[in-house]
């Protein structure tokens, strides 16, 4: 969907001197609109940052890489010299007294010294997620890559020039001019020169959150530093292009492939980007009533289990600080006019029994600051999603019951393996009762070289066999968008979902027809398989629980519930240790247990039917 069609950004811009008038009198920074929770963190976190040394960032860290695949020991510093000057111009800005300027300047000259703001990880190869132009002629001395923190980080610098510009005169120009100097060059002119293959021109482009993360923060960028007003006018027309780009791709319903935590950085960074036009216009740039975007907005709560459990296809972890986003959907929820997403963030901001100060950490810098100008009124019911379907993604998500914390929640999934941050998971899908995990996607481990490569599914956790899917005369789901789900079919009230998985499996598998089914009823989940094959083979029906099984009344013992299945059915069940400490962080235990269920047949149905276990 075009967002912006017929609407003329040229004359709608405020200029420079106009907008910086109008941003202070909408978005204001000052000690008297912060609550003093947050500002007692911001001092916290800005004294720690004062005492600290600055880390240092070294090549041969840079090459590791390259050299055995390992991203953290150089990503861990590079951050948190970022978070380091960010608490510290926050701090600035409150207190206004000097004190932390000296330790803002050496942070941000350091991180303006940066020979690149790339990430070892997005700096290796010319694929378009990479950040790379399109172009393949090179050019000494140019800079021809921006990924998603050197955009970050030239607005973490815009941020430092917009809020102690005035500390940085005198002795102290150079300091400004130099982050000037190094945004333009490092970000500003290859946007400018270059098209690049996240922006989505390319043929048969493959968008996902580096789009609208990156167009974030250049509009971050050209709102808070570009006085040129035609040069801000072209960047901001090149930016909407892109974003326009990314929309036309996104399914209507709102539905993110990427799972709930990359929505924070796709449907969520849209919506900054938003926010940035509709000031940038004194608000004449206004599509928050339009559809996708409400239902962009809208898909968090949809997403949202209990606690900190959401769901979890793809890439995504299952465990989520799910309050980080109370102040932001509070946000959306009054622009988008959708009372229900207001009443969740504020379950969200309320739910231990206080207003949650806003957590310092790693975000986009414009959403940081909109949320700390944020107050959520007190949670008074409401809020919660009982049935939600995502047809553009193949996935239906249901409750049972108004309660964040009773019942079940229960997702499934159709879609196919060519998605983004994907795992071959077509089919799959989650339990969850009494807001506690029963049958578990297990998630993604630490990123590393392996994870984006050809090496990728390698990965055990991103095969089929390691996600609640079948095996078929001895295959697994193949890496491919052709290899997807069909003839989906969504109940009206939004009770079952059901598809046919023969496309999701080579032809070698004989697959005649292979037709799952989801449903929720009161009580009870239901997951039913219906299969024909060319000749009886084994099938293998694999299930992963969160919890040990226990033979129990003719079936297995999940945890907090009971599954019965067809007798037909031999269960085989492995402890399945984790080889990754992401997992064991995530789940907070060393494993999960896979049942396998075996059977020989040509054409059959079998059911699984999970109840609570009294």
């Amino acid at each position: 969907m075009r967002l912006f069609d017929g609407f003329d950004f040229y004359p709608a811009l405020l200029p420079a001197k106009d907008f910086v008038r109008y941003r202070d009198a909408k978005v204001r920074f000052s000690s008297g609109d912060l609550m003093e929770e947050d500002k007692a963190l911001i001092f916290e976190e800005a004294e720690k940052a004062l005492g600290e040394e600055i880390p240092i960032l070294l090549p041969t860290v840079y090459m590791r890489f390259i050299r055995d695949g390992d991203r953290g020991e150089y990503e861990t510093p590079y951050f948190k010299r970022r978070q380091m000057l960010r608490a510290l111009t926050f701090a600035e800005k409150l207190q206004g007294k000097g004190r932390y300027l000296d330790k803002i300047i050496d942070l941000a000259w350091l991180i303006s010294e940066e020979t690149t703001w790339v990430l070892p990880a997005h700096n290796q190869r010319d694929a378009p997620d990479a950040g790379s132009c399109l172009l393949t002629e090179d050019v000494e001395g140019e800079i021809r890559k921006i990924d998603l923190f050197s955009a970050e980080t030239a607005a973490e610098l815009s941020n430092v020039v917009d809020m102690i510009g005035e500390e940085l005169s005198g002795e102290y120009e150079m300091v400004r001019r130099k982050i000037l100097y190094e945004i333009d060059r490092k970000v500003l002119i290859p946007f400018e020169k270059y098209l690049f293959g996240w922006e989505g021109y390319t043929k048969n482009a493959f968008l996902n959150n580096w789009n609208p993360w990156i167009i974030s923060n250049i509009l971050t960028v050209t709102a808070l530093t570009v006085a040129d007003d035609y040069r801000r006018e072209a960047l901001v027309v090149k930016a909407v292009g892109i974003l326009e780009k990314f929309t036309d791709t996104y399914p209507l319903d709102g539905g993110c492939d990427e799972g709930p935590s990359y929505w924070g950085a796709a449907g969520a960074s849209l919506f900054d980007c938003l926010e940035i036009l509709y000031d940038l216009t004194g608000g004449k740039a206004d599509v928050f009533s339009s559809e996708l975007v409400g239902n962009m907005c809208d898909y968090f709560r949809k997403a949202f289990i209990s606690g900190n459990y959401v769901m979890n296809f793809a890439d995504a972890p299952a465990v989520y600080d799910a309050a980080a986003n109370a102040r932001l959907l509070w946000r959306m929820s009054r622009r988008t006019g959708n009372r229900e997403m207001g009443n969740f963030a504020r379950y969200l901001a309320w739910r231990e029994g206080s207003f949650r100060p806003e957590i310092p950490a790693h975000n986009t810098v414009y959403r940081k600051v909109a949320n700390y100008l944020e107050k959520v009124p007190p949670y008074q019911g409401g809020g919660v999603v009982t049935r939600a379907s995502f047809p553009g993604i193949t996935v239906a998500v249901m409750r049972d019951g108004e309660d964040f914390d009773k019942g079940f929640f229960f997702a499934i999934k159709g879609g196919n393996n060519g998605e983004s941050h994907n795992h071959n998971d077509v089919g799959s899908f989650v339990l969850y009762r009494d807001g506690k995990p029963v049958v578990v996607d297990i998630g993604v481990g630490t990123y590393s070289r392996k994870t984006f490569s050809a090496e990728r599914y390698e990965i055990k956790p991103m095969t089929s066999p390691y996600h609640s899917t079948a095996e078929i005369a001895g295959y697994a789901e193949p890496a491919g968008k052709e290899y997807r789900s069909e003839d989906a079919v969504f109940a009206p009230d939004g009770s079952s979902l059901s598809f046919e998985l023969k496309k999701a499996y080579p032809e070698e598998a004989g697959i005649v027809s292979y037709r799952r089914e989801g449903k929720l009823e009161k009580g009870k989940a239901t997951v039913t398989d219906t299969l024909k094959l060319s000749k009886e083979e084994e099938v293998v029906f694999h299930l992963v629980s969160f919890e040990k099984p226990e033979k129990s009344d003719g079936g297995l013992r999940l945890g907090s519930c009971l599954l019965k299945f067809d007798p037909a059915l031999s269960p085989e069940i492995e402890e399945y240790v984790f080889e990754d400490v992401r997992f064991v962080e995530t789940w907070k235990r060393n494993s999960v247990w896979r049942i396998h269920f075996r059977t020989r047949v040509k054409e059959g149905s079998f059911g699984f039917v999970f109840t609570p276990a009294e």
